[in-house]
């Protein structure tokens, strides 16, 4: 067998014998359908925590066929060099290999156990895979890809695809050195929210070369995220590559996972301004974005064919109409925010209502609906100054046990001057605002000028907005035809679950007919 990462011989040397009926069974299964057996086996190896630690989600062969016909309809060469990023169990490398003979395929991954996956599928005698020179033409690399990327032993930049799907671990899911590294790798072009996917992308697409492409499989929420602004903007100018993305609903690829995927696909370098399209997974004609435009502020709205029919000069945004802003984001939710006697036994300067979910409250809040609302909804937020816990034996007693607890070293609460002090960050919005939802998004009038937690948005409306108008517009904004502007600018994450962020509810274009009121002073 080819000489593999020492990691990888040292696990699969001491792992026990199977069965020779079960692995007689295996040999008859991989014959029929390797991906989904080798992707099968790992799955039962290594358990769902560790596998979500990784973000590990396989892709099915055919989408994979897809993504290598992408790169050779875009009229590229075929490649000298493939690097299968976050190989797995090889599916890209099985099929890369196959399509492109003369090809040097590199599969890197951090994981021992994929790895010695795919050397058994690639170099077992029984290997479905197998060819009479594919020892020679594939390497398996036991590295950290960003480390390994710009190291010595990485392929010499030229005639590369860099292919495959990277690991959907998310930023909190990484330690923060870890994240620091990355960002400082990348040169800062990810936000410090990034997924390990984004910035293996933009790693990848800063070391490519002229004639050095990319095919790679990642997290739908790339396309809008504000943390990979500046990587689609570098795309996005980067002109003289033709850019190609296809959009997967959850449903189609990953079969359990609720993961929506887009394919991205960058060319090689050209003479002149390239093509940037976008389609649906399996569209026959994709659709052209100028790109002598600006860079659109999303990426996943070009894949509605309806969006952006609306002509602008008969609509103002939400904010011109109103301030739009995320609730107050305590560091500490469980000593911020109380219920029952440990709220009661404070004055009522030291607290204030705090909304946390909308689910259980009607177009209006009201004093008795808050009052019976459950603990999951509402509470009282503790919104006290340094003069009154000087003043208070009480409060006095309540922050020496949370410091006792060390909540003060929290980072949220580290930054401020004093730590407890939340009254600079307290709103009181007029209309409260659920940020997720699968079916329709909650607005509800804040008649008891309560705050909200950061899961939810707020906006105020401005001092010239009449009355009337702030009715229309609330009204037009729970209709259907409000309710789909809404989802047009909200991102799409897995199980069709849908979130707004603060810049895309601002972005909410009202038709004049219902603003022109309050437009037209």
């Amino acid at each position: 067998m080819k000489e593999l990462p020492v990691e990888v011989r040292q696990w699969m040397d001491e792992a026990p014998e199977p069965p020779s009926d079960a692995l007689e069974l295996f040999r008859a299964t991989i014959e029929h359908g390797p991906d989904e057996a080798f992707a099968s086996l790992y799955s039962v190896i290594v358990s769902r925590a560790h596998r979500r630690q990784l973000g590990t989600f396989f892709t099915p062969a055919a989408e994979v066929k897809l993504m290598l016909d992408l790169w050779m309809e875009a009229e590229q060469s075929p490649p000298h060099t493939v690097v299968d990023v976050g190989a797995g169990v090889g599916v890209f490398t099985a099929e890369a290999a196959k399509r492109w003979p003369k090809a040097h395929v590199v599969a890197v991954d951090i994981n021992p156990v994929t790895l010695g996956l795919l050397a058994v599928r690639l170099f077992s005698e029984h290997a479905p895979d197998k060819s009479s020179d594919l020892q020679d033409r594939v390497t398996l690399v036991r590295r950290d890809y960003t480390e390994w990327l710009s190291s010595e032993d990485a392929p010499t930049p030229g005639g590369r695809l860099i292919l495959g799907n990277p690991p959907y671990t998310r930023a909190q899911l990484m330690s923060v050195e870890e994240r620091q590294r990355l960002h400082e790798l990348t040169d800062g072009v990810c936000g410090s929210r990034a997924s390990l996917s984004t910035l293996i992308t933009a790693l990848t697409f800063q070391h490519l070369a002229p004639s050095d492409g990319l095919s790679l499989l990642l997290p739908a929420q790339w396309l809008e995220s504000q943390y990979a602004r500046d990587l689609r903007g570098a795309i996005w100018n980067a002109s003289r590559r033709a850019v190609e993305l296809r959009l997967v609903e959850s449903e189609d690829l990953f079969g359990g996972a609720q993961v929506d995927a887009v394919a991205l696909v960058i060319g090689t370098q050209q003479p002149a301004i390239q093509a940037f399209r976008v389609a649906r997974w399996r569209d026959a004609e994709p659709r052209a974005l100028a790109r002598q435009d600006e860079n659109p502020a999303s990426w996943r709205r070009p894949f509605d064919n309806d969006s952006g029919t609306t002509a602008e000069r008969a609509t103002v945004a939400l904010s011109d109409l109103a301030d739009v802003k995320r609730g107050v984001a305590t560091g500490a939710n469980r000593t911020f925010i109380l219920h029952g006697d440990a709220a009661e036994i404070l004055p009522e300067s030291a607290r204030k209502r705090v909304i946390t979910r909308l689910v259980e409250f009607g177009d209006q809040l009201s004093e008795e609906g808050v009052d019976g609302a459950s603990s999951r909804a509402a509470g009282w937020l503790l919104t006290i100054t340094p003069s009154q816990v000087a003043s208070s034996h009480e409060l006095r007693t309540l922050i020496d046990a949370a410091e006792e607890q060390h909540i003060h070293e929290r980072v949220l609460c580290a930054s401020r001057r004093d730590w407890y002090d939340l009254t600079a960050e307290v709103r009181k919005p007029d209309v409260l605002v659920g940020a997720m939802t699968q079916d329709r998004f909650r607005l509800v009038e804040n008649l008891i000028g309560a705050t909200h937690t950061n899961n939810l948005y707020g906006f105020t409306w401005h001092q010239d907005v009449s009355v009337t108008t702030r009715r229309r517009v609330l009204e037009w904004l729970r209709s259907d035809d409000g309710q789909a502007a809404l989802t047009s600018v909200a991102r799409r994450q897995g199980a069709g679950l849908l979130k707004l962020e603060p810049g895309a509810l601002r972005a909410v274009r009202i038709p004049l007919s219902v603003a022109e009121e309050s437009t037209h002073r």
